[in-house]
């Protein structure tokens, strides 16, 4: 067995020289040492490298087969410590990333592409998931960071940072009434069919459109409860009530569903990304450092 990675290095100094005295002189050492590194070479792999008289140095058969397989191996050796160096600044690595299904259409792709670019040694890993989910992920540390609407009573344990703002819209059916207007007051809503978000798992939605509605004294008529803001949306589309939203669903091209701006009124939904504080991945700063200045150009 090879016992270290200066055996190899000799041994390749010798075979590119085939000169023992220049090959010691390239590796800043004297011949007899060098000698010896070759001889517990070939002892360790039970055959002979080199053909050696008082005139030359020749490579075996077998020197010539395991020169290729020294150099590749002192390569790979030398890669694995750079790479070491780098993933311990930072600079390579893995980071396994969270997001919901709206920002996923245009914000995650966009951010993903410029870091391929631009983080081209950090291998980057996705995983689509609601906000409640990303949280428990975050806690389990199986993911690094996400990218979610803030459940605030579950994020005083994580750092978080707002990457943008999204003000909310009325979304409806194409033929409906309120179609026809520029804007629509929160009053035309009143006692109208609503799909509205659910208080569990679309926490955060139902809390921004409830508090909109209540301070505004509209009582809608809610027909459904859903999680998704992408269901809530679809459920519209079919004509069974209207709902508020987040502007930025509009890019996915519901064909029977209109957007109109809140008269009046701009109330955001603000997009965080969220991580530990005491994760143990150098990547992860690399990578949260450059996803603030994407979201901020």
């Amino acid at each position: 067995m090879i016992q270290d990675f200066n055996q190899l290095a000799c041994f390749v100094a010798v075979a590119e020289e085939l000169h023992f005295g220049r090959a010691a002189e390239r590796l800043c050492m004297t011949q007899p040492p060098l000698s010896r590194q070759i001889q517990l070479l070939e002892h360790a792999l039970g055959t002979t490298l080199f053909e050696r008289t008082s005139r030359s140095v020749r490579l075996t058969a077998a020197g010539r087969v395991f020169l290729d397989d020294a150099r590749r191996l002192l390569q790979l050796a030398e890669q694995a410590a750079v790479t070491a160096q780098r993933t311990s600044k930072g600079n390579a690595g893995r980071v396994v990333i969270g997001f919901t299904t709206v920002m996923g259409y245009e914000l995650i792709p966009g951010l993903i592409a410029a870091a391929h670019r631009g983080l081209p040694d950090i291998e980057i890993v996705l995983r689509e998931m609601v906000a409640a989910a990303q949280l428990d992920a975050l806690e389990n540390h199986t993911i690094d960071i996400g990218f979610l609407w803030p459940l605030t009573s579950r994020m005083t344990a994580l750092r978080h940072e707002t990457i943008f703002r999204d003000p909310l819209v009325v979304a409806m059916p194409e033929h409906h009434p309120l179609a026809a207007r520029a804007d629509v007051a929160l009053d035309d809503l009143d006692g109208l069919p609503f799909v509205m978000f659910s208080p569990e798992r679309g926490r955060y939605f139902y809390s921004l459109v409830n508090g909109l509605l209540l301070a505004a004294g509209v009582t809608p008529r809610y027909v459904q409860h859903l999680d998704q803001v992408l269901t809530v949306v679809g459920l519209v589309g079919t004509g069974i009530g209207v709902a508020i939203v987040p502007a930025s669903v509009a890019r996915f091209r519901f064909e029977q569903v209109v957007f109109r701006p809140i008269r009046g009124k701009t109330v955001v939904a603000e997009g965080r990304m969220a991580w530990r504080d005491d994760h143990q991945n150098p990547a992860l700063k690399t990578f949260r450092s450059f996803a603030v200045r994407h979201f901020g150009h």
